[in-house]
């Protein structure tokens, strides 16, 4: 069986308020009735006192004013059992039945009194003795109507009672609103975390209260966000994934492939002596070097290998990625220059790790700047040291900049403004400029794209940074 939260805490909440509302009402009601009955008798005790104790003649008149006063009838009996004086007529038959009434000694509790019906009308009724008299002595009925008694008993009962049943209805009623006000977020967070179940990351409105729902709803948005980021790492790790198993086979072949034309060219180069300096040759057997160790790199993507990190020149490094790219340039019509630093920077890394960095800003520059055909393009290299230990490549290039869709994105997986493009570029130069404890940004100064790279130099006592980029 289904309690929900707001019955369960509506129910024994409401049980103990009504509860105590009832046990006060009732409380309240019995005393205000006890209070009640007790003046009634002590106001008809006070005027039979008098009656019953009075020098002066009980007369019909008399009875009549005490009558008013104290709301009750009075019949007067001589020894006899004769009527002497009344407040109201009765009958000689019904007369007999005051006279059987026993005589008491004083007036005893009205609500214990014995009813008797006299005219049609039921009384409740006390006979006692006339101590003090000028004549001969006597006895009072008192008679009281039963229902006037128990109506101002009542009457002094249900002012608690109601006030009782309304104090219970206002309880029920705040209750089921606060009960409704408590379960309503839960049911808002509920409704949210089943969304977030079917993959759609929303944050939920945090309340305006400062108590323990808004720190659910704040962990519930903590959590839709972490699980944001773990859905958008987890694709993009099943992207690359996918992207190594379907391009296995393909750079396997591709591999082989410039592994043979750079044995056919090495071959051309034994046979024909005379062309076998020549720049283009040598450009291309580069460039086949190149491609082939890119795709082994490829195919060893994701397996555990160790590092060869050694001392690696990064004028030398970059000279070498320029010859590769200089025809490329040439071809396009684009000016290509490099600023050389002033003094020899030497980094500890994996040179082919770091080729690679170069190579894909180059060529990103290299695109970029055939794509500006207002000016005349043109990529700039620039290779310094600053401040703190560390060399700082720069690549600029004339193209029109990143796309403002994708400004904010440039270095993650898969994110590319070429149609062609994988996207792979800059995401692979962030990695390594990472493990080589360095760092990568770009900015748009000057027109012109730039992007910079800082790592850690080789110091003079050998140091080169922590085991971690070893």
């Amino acid at each position: 069986m289904r309690w929900p939260i707001q019955i369960q805490l509506l129910l024994p909440i409401l049980l103990v308020v009504i509860l105590a509302i009832t046990l006060a009402s009732v409380a309240g009601a019995y005393f205000g009735s006890w209070r009640a009955r007790r003046e009634q008798e002590e106001n008809l005790r006070r005027v039979v006192a008098t009656l019953t104790e009075a020098t002066f003649p009980l007369t019909e008149r008399v009875l009549q004013q005490m009558s008013g006063l104290s709301g009750a009838e009075f019949v007067l009996l001589d020894e006899d059992g004769r009527n002497v004086a009344a407040t109201l007529r009765i009958p000689e038959l019904e007369l007999e039945t005051l006279r059987r009434m026993p005589v008491e000694a004083k007036l005893d509790y009205l609500s214990t009194s014995p009813a008797i019906t006299l005219g049609g009308q039921t009384y409740l009724g006390h006979r006692v003795p006339v101590i003090r008299r000028p004549s001969s002595a006597g006895s009072l009925v008192v008679l009281y109507h039963e229902e006037r008694w128990w109506g101002g008993v009542r009457q002094a009962a249900y002012p608690a009672l109601i006030a009782g049943a309304a104090a219970a209805a206002a309880a029920v009623l705040v209750t089921t609103m606060l009960a409704r006000r408590f379960v309503r977020p839960i049911h808002q967070l509920g409704d949210q975390a089943a969304t977030i179940a079917n993959g759609n990351f929303q944050p939920v409105a945090v309340p305006a209260r400062n108590d323990e729902i808004r720190d659910l709803a704040l962990s519930i948005n903590s959590m839709t966000q972490k699980l944001s980021r773990y859905e958008t790492d987890v694709r993009r790790n099943e992207r690359l994934r996918t992207l190594g198993q379907l391009g296995a086979g393909l750079a396997h072949h591709l591999r082989n492939s410039a592994t043979g034309a750079k044995m056919a060219i090495e071959l051309h180069q034994r046979e024909c002596p005379q062309g076998a300096n020549g720049e283009s040759l040598q450009v291309a057997l580069r460039q086949l070097k190149l491609m082939e160790s890119y795709l082994q790199r490829f195919l060893s993507l994701g397996r555990s290998r160790p590092a060869a990190h050694e001392k690696v020149t990064l004028e030398t490094l970059v000279e070498d990625v320029l010859q590769l790219v200089r025809p490329t340039c040439a071809h396009s019509k684009i000016d290509l220059s490099f600023r050389k630093p002033a003094e020899r920077l030497d980094v500890w890394g994996e040179a082919e790790s770091l080729r690679e960095l170069v190579v894909n800003l180059l060529l990103n520059a290299v695109e970029a700047a055939s794509r500006q055909g207002d000016v005349a393009p043109r990529v700039v290299v620039e290779l310094e040291k600053q401040g703190g230990g560390r060399a700082v490549l720069r690549v600029k290039d004339s193209g029109p900049g990143p796309a403002a869709a994708t400004r904010q994105r440039l270095f993650e997986a898969f994110v590319s403004e070429k149609p062609e493009g994988t996207g792979l570029g800059l995401f692979v130069a962030r990695q390594i400029a990472e493990a080589h404890q360095g760092s990568i940004g770009w900015q748009r100064q000057d027109n012109m794209t730039c992007f910079s790279v800082e790592l850690p130099l080789i110091t003079r006592d050998g140091n080169h940074g922590s085991s971690a980029c070893c």
